[in-house]
């Protein structure tokens, strides 16, 4: 590792002061006048508004954040799942200023300094056995879109995949052909063909034994032209949905019988179901053939068996990641691993159940108002009311006016998704959001 020097270090130390100072006192903050002028500078920059009206300080503590005009927000969006630890995190803060310090601000295919290689190392360490290489990448969609030449270059390019309904994984021009949404490829061409098949269905017996009768009239129909099946284990934009381990793994042995390879899309579960991995919580490992991770791993990266080692030219980039990233990834980790996030036992899971339980009580507060609670460990979802999308957009809306930051998924119906900052949220904060929850419902 790195050894700085006592300035340095003494600098370091009077910074992170200073941060953890700024986080309790009260700044400056924009007139409400001036921070809707930003915001509708952005909206035109951008090309629309956002969402809701967030700009935020730069300042935070926790799960909370404070917006530009001063106001503080409890957050459960987290940027669509991506800040486990919160706000101003002084652990990861400080790991941030010492890679920083580094002489690269990016790292990539021809040049990589430590941080590129413990972060590969540590990743491997705890991935799913049968996991021999990693690549590293900016994007979640990044990763997927490399998983796709490798899946094609094992099936000697054969152009097909097999997929879920109700699935995401990215909009770049090959990701939104497979993402099951309509609406994210209007006037696009189809350029390779996608086969979906229905997600598990809790209220449905037969649902696992449908979806694997029309696995095989699908292998049957255009196995020679597919080159694999890919599966979010807990799908995202849907809502958080899940399925037991006896749904995936019929799908997995016909596809095996068929040689097709088998490919994971972690992008939203890493660290984020009570393991590492969804695949290690399913015990799904033996069947993976590549698994592709982002989101909370600040960048994204493709794990992938040794078989499926990609030809020099295949895969490349000028860029596989930032070097502050890089750094907090794998400190991230360790904090995971190490900290009593996970297992059975870990803050996540204490969490999930937390977040049930006052799911069942909304529900008996409010009637007809919650239904279709469904996920695992920091990532939950409901539905409110029958789901309308837009009456789940006006309780968002409500919600943080009243000081909570909420996010949905799906369509119709669509869903509200709780991004849980399992690093450092604690039960009273859950409390208060369920509080603001339950008002907004009216």
């Amino acid at each position: 590792m790195i050894e700085y020097s006592p300035k340095f270090e003494q600098g370091l130390r009077l910074m992170l002061e200073a941060v953890a100072e700024t986080a309790t006192s009260s700044a400056a903050p924009l007139d409400p006048a001036a921070m809707n002028g930003k915001l509708s500078e952005l909206a035109i920059m951008r090309g629309r508004p956002a969402f809701y009206p967030y700009l935020g300080s730069g300042i935070g503590c926790g799960s909370r954040a404070m917006l530009a005009d001063g106001r503080w927000v409890l957050d459960l969006a987290l940027g669509i799942g991506v800040h486990l630890f919160g706000h101003g995190n002084l652990d990861l803060v400080e790991t941030a200023i010492r890679a920083a310090a580094s002489d690269l601000v990016m790292q990539g295919n021809l040049i990589f300094n430590q941080e590129y290689h413990l972060l590969m190392k540590t990743l491997l360490a705890y991935a799913p056995r049968g996991m021999a290489h990693c690549w590293l990448s900016l994007s979640g969609a990044d990763a997927n879109e490399n998983a796709l030449k490798l899946v094609r270059q094992k099936r000697n390019g054969r152009p097909g995949i097999i997929a879920f309904r109700g699935c995401f994984h990215g909009r770049t021009s090959a990701m939104a052909e497979i993402t099951d949404r309509p609406d994210y490829r209007i006037r696009q061409p189809q350029t390779f063909p996608v086969t979906y098949l229905p997600f598990y269905q809790r209220d449905d017996p037969r649902s696992a034994m449908t979806t694997l009768n029309l696995l095989r009239e699908a292998i049957a129909r255009v196995g020679d032209q597919t080159a694999a099946m890919i599966v979010e284990l807990v799908q995202g934009e849907a809502g958080f949905v899940t399925a037991p381990r006896e749904f995936f793994v019929p799908l997995f042995e016909e596809c095996r019988r068929s040689e097709i390879p088998i490919w994971i899309d972690e992008v939203q579960t890493f660290a984020r179901v009570t393991e590492l991995f969804a695949t290690s919580l399913l015990d799904l490992a033996d069947y993976a053939d590549v698994i592709t991770v982002g989101k909370v791993f600040q960048g994204s990266a493709l794990l992938f068996r040794k078989e499926f080692a990609p030809d020099p030219a295949l895969i490349s980039g000028t860029y596989s990641g930032a070097t502050v990233p890089m750094a907090v990834a794998r400190r991230m980790i360790e904090k995971l691993t190490g900290e009593g996030l996970l297992g059975s036992e870990g803050r996540e899971k204490q969490l999930e159940r937390l977040t049930h339980d006052n799911l069942e009580r909304l529900s008996r507060a409010k009637p007809g108002m919650i239904s279709a609670v469904d996920g695992v460990g920091a990532m939950i979802a409901f539905r409110v009311g029958d789901g309308a999308l837009n009456g789940t957009r006006e309780f968002i809306r409500r919600c943080f006016e009243a000081g909570l930051v909420l996010y949905y998924g799906g369509h119709e119906p669509a869903c509200v998704r709780l991004f849980l900052p399992a690093g450092v949220l604690t039960d009273d904060e859950l409390n208060e959001a369920f509080a603001i929850m339950e008002s907004s419902l009216g």
